[in-house]
């Protein structure tokens, strides 16, 4: 984690780049902690990225005492947009890309009330043993979730690189399934989870990172913002609620993630194995939690004052329509939302 929060947080405001439907995974029972005094319930769709479990640790610490989350689990973005669409879900955690192209669409009237992290650091490409390089990917299979952060970074690489009109063939999966793919054979590269990267290297002895993130240089990084999204009248109905989470997770959560760093990695810990989705150990958990940057309360403010968070967007957007992933500009002005962070 950045030692000078106030640098990391200046750096962001030149940066040039911006960063299949599934049900719900069923969350166990003993996964939520129930705060007895909370007086409203917000429903969060949530994937299980490490900077997003920091809403996790808001309610299982007990920092919003006045709300109750309870928590639907997504393997990505579209279909967590799409649950909420639908309304079985108020709110959600979500990469960039998806909410580009559903404002786009006029889905609905989405609404960013907040950033869980910058998690440009953390992406990987992930190649067979006999895939050491993104040339070698040259007429190959990789597996990417289309329209999605991980197909925005696999964009910006290969762009990077002079590779962007390399014939290669993606085939569209959800990083979960793009994971068990590459390790079947069934494809030659993927852009995984962060937190699939031991699972990985476990099953696949020889795969190869044939490109990471936290190794671009910062002037050619994508700045993938990762957020905590709803839509407008969900947070009309509920903004006392938002503001209360919200505040807690800048405050207490990053507070707590600065001041006990590792109290917070053995909950994420609890957490991952909680998900039955990865059994991890702290030394899984400490260098993809904190490769994430966070913004506390002041920094957060700073982030929406300063408009950093609609200019890395909007430089995001324009890549992305260059690129044919979406066909115009959404309307960032109305899906980047203050009402929350005003407030705190």
């Amino acid at each position: 984690m950045p030692k000078n929060h106030s640098a990391a947080i200046s750096r962001r405001t030149i940066l040039k780049g911006a960063a299949g439907t599934a049900a719900a995974f069923a969350v166990p029972s003993f996964f939520v902690r129930q705060s007895p005094a909370a007086t409203h319930t917000l429903r969060i769709g949530i994937i299980p990225a490490y900077a997003f479990g920091i809403y996790w640790l808001v309610q299982d610490q007990g920092f919003a005492p006045g709300v109750n989350m309870e928590f639907s689990v997504f393997p990505s973005g579209p279909p967590a947009i799409e649950a909420m669409v639908g309304g079985s879900v108020d709110a959600i955690t979500v990469g960039s890309v998806p909410p580009l192209a559903a404002m786009y669409r006029k889905v609905a009237d989405f609404r960013e009330i907040s950033i869980c992290g910058d998690a440009s650091g953390l992406f990987t490409i992930y190649g067979a043993p006999d895939v050491k390089s993104l040339t070698d990917l040259e007429g190959r299979k990789i597996a990417v979730t289309s329209g999605t952060n991980f197909d925005f970074f696999l964009d910006v690489v290969l762009a990077n690189n002079g590779l962007q009109d390399m014939p290669l063939t993606r085939v569209n999966m959800e990083p979960i399934d793009g994971q068990a793919a590459l390790i079947a054979g069934a494809v030659d590269a993927t852009v995984p989870l962060a937190t699939s990267r031991k699972l990985i290297q476990d099953r696949m002895p020889g795969s190869n990172i044939i490109a990471d993130g936290s190794r671009i240089p910062l002037e050619s990084r994508p700045s993938i913002m990762d957020v905590f999204m709803t839509t407008q009248s969900v947070l009309d109905a509920n903004e006392q609620a938002f503001v209360e989470v919200v505040a807690a997770f800048h405050e207490k959560g990053v507070g707590m993630l600065r001041s006990d760093n590792a109290g917070v990695v053995a909950r994420m810990v609890e957490w991952q194995a909680g998900l039955g989705r990865a059994s991890v150990t702290p030394e899984d958990v400490e260098p993809l939690l904190n490769g994430y940057f966070y913004f506390d309360t002041q920094e957060i403010k700073d982030v929406y004052a300063r408009g950093i968070l609609t200019n890395a967007l909007r430089v995001q957007s324009e890549f992305l329509v260059a690129n044919n992933r979406i066909g115009g500009m959404p309307d960032l002005d109305a899906l980047v939302s203050d009402q929350i962070i005003r407030q705190l």
